[in-house]
């Protein structure tokens, strides 16, 4: 997996080279180029089922990374005090910390560890977590490693967390996977959230945390584990964060799939927020796709931010949820990828009801575009909806992918300039993003619906006219357009 540093090197840049010209980037526009970087490499995970099973117990999943793999379990020895020195430039990356503000509130969220285990020559290295009581991330680095062209992982792991009450959350531990090698260091990125098998929502802030790792290796064509290095490490800390999330009481009915229950609560803090739920009356365990397509906007999870910019759980990295019992209180959780000011909240969406916190400041609004060969539509500001036309084709052959497909382009006309925004594809099947990425690595998953896929892919500025009309409205909202993104039938 590529490091950040070469994602955005081969992101298509515009370089003045006429004398005395000089371009500079405002702390706002690098925020939405490595934005916007996220969004094109970031793909749809879900894979299209016939019939679906309801999210009755619990689920987690994540969609690759760009700045560091994402794993599930996490370790240290001893944290110390709250975090006084510069933050470690994998959480940079990781959280799109490029302004003072934010690394300022990150700072208060991150505390120093001094950890490490030694194994056969291989040491393991933690200084610092960032997080808040749902879960936190951190950087493995080992020294030793031999330098090798694969993703590097560990054979066995095994994770145990004690909360301060002494109970064991049964936490599942997925790979951990290298990111980079830097000066000899490989790195390996660390994400926990705070959900065990059991489907509780658990404050894992002041728990014990045992993680023991054996032998580094790496997977070969056909996925068999193949071993690099043998070792056994052992390694253990006191989980401790500064975080102080604002828990907002909701109480209101709402229905989720066909079943009814209660919104009791939002938990936010400047990395997740939490929905937490009741069900009040239960729907069916399975759904035919025809229910599942009628039911699952009632499922999403959406924050509205200030700005006019939107968040949705279909397209988010870290989603973990579960429908609870009737013991316990159901939640749907997303892990935010950047340090959010919370009181640039908007609203938020969940269970077909929409709650209020704080008034937006834009006032462009909204103009639906719909394509009726592609059968979907999206939602522009009026402002970028006003210089686009809609060019589509229908039942043409996708050489890629060996089948038919229609297609929308939204294409950008301004100062005389003109430019392809993004491509809606609807193509006829069904494709797993695996595939995807063989087939045509520029696309990015978007979601199976009705015996279809879809996917899109997004334009570049290539002339100095395009980058001048279009670069603004590329970072700003093109990048931001697929939680606007709709099926019409």
């Amino acid at each position: 997996m590529k490091n950040i540093e070469d994602l955005l090197q081969e992101m298509p840049q515009y370089h003045a080279d006429r004398e005395g010209e000089e371009i500079s980037l405002t702390e706002e526009e690098i925020q939405r180029i490595h934005q916007k970087t996220m969004q094109k490499i970031q793909g749809e995970t879900k894979a299209e089922s016939k019939v679906v099973k309801h999210p009755s117990f619990w689920r987690k999943y994540y969609k690759p990374l760009a700045a560091a793999a994402a794993a599930c379990v996490v370790c240290m020895v001893g944290a110390t005090a709250f975090a006084a020195f510069g933050l470690d430039d994998s959480i940079k990356n990781f959280f799109n910390i490029y302004d003072n503000k934010s690394q300022q509130t990150a700072e208060k969220l991150t505390t120093n560890v001094e950890s490490s285990a030694e194994s056969n020559g291989i040491k393991l290295d933690l200084t610092q977590t960032i997080g808040d009581q749902s879960g936190f991330y951190a950087v493995i680095d080992a020294s030793g490693v031999k330098d090798v062209p694969y993703t590097l992982t560990f054979r066995n792991t095994d994770l145990s967390i004690t909360g301060k009450d002494g109970a064991n959350y049964d936490y599942t531990a997925n790979d951990i996977d290298s990111s980079a090698v830097d000066n000899g260091i490989t790195k390996f990125p660390l994400l926990v959230s705070g959900v065990n098998r059991e489907g509780e929502d658990v404050n894992i802030n002041g728990s014990h945390i045992v993680l023991s790792l054996q032998n580094i290796g790496y997977r070969n064509e056909h996925n068999k584990f193949v071993t690099l290095q043998e070792g056994d490490w052992k390694l253990s800390w006191d989980y401790q964060t500064n975080a102080e999330p604002e828990q907002i009481t909701v109480d209101k009915k709402i229905s989720l799939m066909d079943s009814h229950g209660l919104w009791t609560d939002l938990t936010i803090s400047p990395l997740s927020l939490t929905a937490h739920y009741k069900i009040t009356k239960q729907g069916k365990t399975y759904f035919t796709e025809k229910e599942w397509n009628k039911y699952e906007k009632s499922d999403r999870l959406m924050i509205q931010f200030t700005d006019g910019s939107r968040i949705d759980s279909r397209y988010e990295d870290i989603v973990t949820e579960s429908w609870g019992s009737e013991k316990t209180e159901g939640y749907k959780r997303i892990g935010f990828h950047q340090i959010v000011d919370t009181k640039t909240i908007a609203s938020v969406t969940f269970g077909g009801r929409t709650i209020t916190l704080h008034q937006s400041k834009t006032n462009d609004e909204r103009i639906r575009l719909s394509s009726n060969t592609a059968k979907c539509y999206v939602e522009l500001p009026e402002s970028v909806a006003s210089i686009v036309t809609l060019k589509e084709q229908k039942d043409v052959k996708n050489t890629d992918f060996g089948c038919s497909e229609s297609t929308v382009t939204f294409i950008g006309k301004r100062g005389g300039a003109r430019m392809p925004l993004f491509t809606i594809h609807r193509l006829k099947g069904s494709f797993s993003r695996s595939e995807m990425e063989d087939l045509n690595p520029m696309m990015i998953y978007i979601g199976s619906h009705n015996g279809y896929t879809y996917t899109i892919d997004y334009g570049e500025c290539q002339t100095e006219a395009q980058f001048r009309e279009f670069s603004d409205i590329m970072n700003r909202y093109i990048s931001n357009i697929l939680p606007f993104f709709e099926y019409m039938d």
